[in-house]
């Protein structure tokens, strides 16, 4: 199997301040011998999302302070509103800051630095200068979940290195992997800023995956 942690025998969680930069070295039962690599600032530990967010008109504001290693950002929002055919109908809504017509129920995870890359150019990702996005009025009803993600850069590390001739077999003894991000959830509308100045009894609720429902719709 593969180490992990927090886990089941060690549920100690990273402190505040925390940080990943310097030498790192694994041993025990089955590890390979000289497993230490070394983890640069662009890989540390991503500080929270400053999300704020403002009335304009009907409209809401978010703004947010850049951070440093993010690499791009993605904002989703999900919620409900009065269906067409009147009644009890609902109809669900999808609101993206991507340029592209889709949910993007996928995207508020680790990405590959290539992916990135990619949906920056396609614009279905935000730049990291970006500060600012807003979700236009009459979208949707009484209220709806904001989940907002910066990717960081994703590090990939192995001993001995690949060589560069691609004719030369390859055996490395370990490989390892590090991916950053940093990523907030809120009620569209409610500022967090002023839900932890109440002292923390406002509290998001859990983000949830956002799946393409039949006869949904969309909008961007």
């Amino acid at each position: 199997g593969r180490p992990h942690w927090p886990s089941r025998d060690d549920t100690r969680m990273v402190p505040a301040n925390a940080s990943l930069v310097g030498e790192h070295g694994f041993t025990g039962q089955g590890v390979p011998e000289g497993f230490r690599f070394a983890i640069p600032a662009a890989q540390d530990i991503m500080p929270p999302i400053e999300l704020a967010q403002r009335d304009a008109a009907g409209a809401t504001v978010l703004e947010w302070k850049a951070l440093p290693t993010a690499r791009a950002y993605f904002i989703a929002v999900m919620g409900a509103k009065e269906g067409s055919r009147g009644g009890d109908s609902v109809e669900m809504v999808f609101w993206t800051s991507s340029e592209e017509p889709d949910t993007g129920s996928g995207l508020v995870d680790y990405q590959t630095n290539p992916a990135v890359d990619r949906w920056l150019k396609e614009k279905v990702l935000l730049a990291p200068t970006t500060t600012t996005c807003t979700v236009p009025k009459g979208i949707f009803g009484d209220g709806a979940m904001l989940r907002m993600i910066a990717y960081g850069s994703e590090l990939n590390l192995a001993h001995p290195p690949r060589p560069t001739d691609p004719k030369i077999a390859w055996e490395p003894q370990w490989a390892a992997k590090v991916r950053v991000k940093s990523v907030a959830s809120a009620m569209l509308g409610m500022d967090m800023g002023s839900m932890m100045r109440g002292g923390g009894k406002e509290e998001a609720p859990p983000a949830r995956p956002v799946r393409p429902l039949s006869g949904a719709a969309r909008r961007r």
